[in-house]
């Protein structure tokens, strides 16, 4: 006995159960399979079934659409329907034409006609899932990489993912996410007042169109309570709550300011919070964190361990194994916060080195060290207490937020706003409010932009 499996779509009346249409979407036949690409449907036939499914619903949509018209909005006469107008619909998966009633004025003096069209009655033509899909993709992959990404997801090629497209929209629902990290949270977007905080800023540089220049510093930070940190395993840790910013503005600092400040708000800050500062020992980030200083109860800013413990490996390896010993005892100095015996350390080290390069390798450790004297603390004891010394647990951020993107094996230019904006999507990806706060935003820069 063979037998086919078809594809039915009823509408039915609620009222009554009674089945007013019925329309065969697809048939298809039920053959043994001989292998496992024969199970079901292929990639392919799932977006085509799913397009026919979509024009059977649009097609019942779209002659109810309200155009809001009840009157000519000329000389208030009544109205007569005047034939329909094919308007674009751009779905996830698919493309669509909907068919919208026109209407006339009855009064033939005046003679008005609506043009009613997707964008006209609801704003925009593009799906708001499709528009966030596009956002997620250009902030994730270059704009290219973007449209050919969507086109493996539709097994086909569709104008309305042209990287230009992405490109635009992801800067201009960047731009919008920007102008709202600049506004300060409302109460109920901040978390309980916190007794601590965490706050570190690192920086990140960018390949740069402008001439003359090989890249920009963008500068981000991460915001988090202290008893966020969960321990995931003997070796790794995780923060299960935080608050990332960033920003790629030549302003003097004071988008990133105003954004961690912000950020410093949603995790609890209040004039009574104890802040931690971390950063890497430049200046832009010190001034950053200092910021907060007069909106906290206290601030005590410390140069990351994590950075420290980098840069004395990269003098070890430049060094060799003869002088390892001898910066082993430097870095246990400053481990136990004994900083000017491991500047003399340093000296006594730098008057045993005779080759240039070394002698600078060494002497850019001993200045770092000696430029951020007063951010050295002892690293020890404040472990012993179980307090935060290092940012290794969320410096990883600097590599999901910026590197992953703006640095790839591909040479890529930016200009500072479009690198900007893309970063915004980025922080708001990796502070998990991506899933909260697209829909809005997505949504308002379709709008505006029709």
């Amino acid at each position: 006995m063979e037998y086919e499996f078809r594809v039915i779509v009823e509408k039915v009346s609620v009222a009554s159960q009674e089945v007013v249409k019925r329309d065969t979407v697809k048939i298809y036949d039920i053959r043994p399979p001989k292998s496992i690409i024969e199970l079901g449907l292929r990639h392919e036939e799932q977006i085509s079934l799913l397009t026919k499914v979509q024009n059977v619903l649009l097609a019942e949509q779209s002659a109810l659409i309200d155009c809001g018209y009840d009157t000519c909005p000329n000389c208030g006469q009544k109205l007569k329907r005047n034939g329909f107008l094919q308007s674009n619909f751009h779905a996830v998966f698919s493309d669509h034409k909907l068919r919208i009633q026109k209407h006339r004025c009855n009064n033939p003096e005046c003679n008005w006609q609506s043009t009613p069209t997707t964008t006209t009655v609801f704003g925009t033509d593009i799906h708001p899932d499709l528009a966030k899909l596009q956002c997620e993709q250009g902030a994730l992959f270059s704009y290219r990489e973007a449209q050919s990404n969507l086109e493996k997801i539709n097994c086909s090629g569709r104008r309305i993912n042209n990287h230009t497209r992405i490109k635009s929209l992801t800067n201009q629902v960047g731009a919008r996410f920007s102008q709202e990290t600049l506004r300060e949270p409302s109460v109920q977007e901040c978390a309980a007042p916190a007794t601590e905080l965490i706050v570190q800023v690192d920086g990140g540089h960018i390949p740069v169109k402008e001439k003359g220049k090989r890249s920009f510093e963008a500068l981000s930070a991460i915001a988090y309570q202290p008893t966020n940190i969960e321990q995931v395993d003997q070796h790794h840790r995780q923060i299960t709550n935080k608050t990332c910013v960033v920003s790629a503005i030549d302003d003097r600092l004071e988008t990133i300011k105003s954004f961690v400040l912000n950020a410093a708000y949603k995790q609890g800050m209040t004039a009574r919070t104890r802040i931690t500062g971390l950063a890497d020992g430049a200046n832009n980030c010190w001034s950053v964190l200092r910021s907060l200083e007069s909106h906290c109860q206290d601030l005590e800013c410390i140069l990351d361990w994590f950075h420290i413990a980098k840069k004395l490996e990269n003098v070890k390896n430049a060094l060799g194994e003869a002088f390892g010993e001898s910066l082993n005892s430097v870095k246990w100095s400053v481990w136990h916060g004994e900083a000017q015996a491991a500047l003399t350390k340093l000296r006594l080290i730098q008057d045993n080195v005779s080759d240039d390069v070394q002698q600078a390798k060494m002497q850019g450790l001993h200045d770092y060290l000696k430029h951020n004297l007063a951010y050295l603390i002892n690293y020890e004891q404040r472990k012993s207490s179980g307090k935060v010394y290092t940012s290794q647990v969320a410096e990883s951020h600097i590599d999901s937020l910026i590197n992953a993107r703006h640095k790839r094996q591909r040479k890529m230019q930016w200009t500072r706003e479009g690198a900007h904006n893309v970063l915004q999507i980025r922080a708001k990806m990796v502070s998990q409010e991506w899933s909260k706060q697209w829909q809005d935003t997505v949504l308002d820069t379709l709008i505006n932009a029709a």
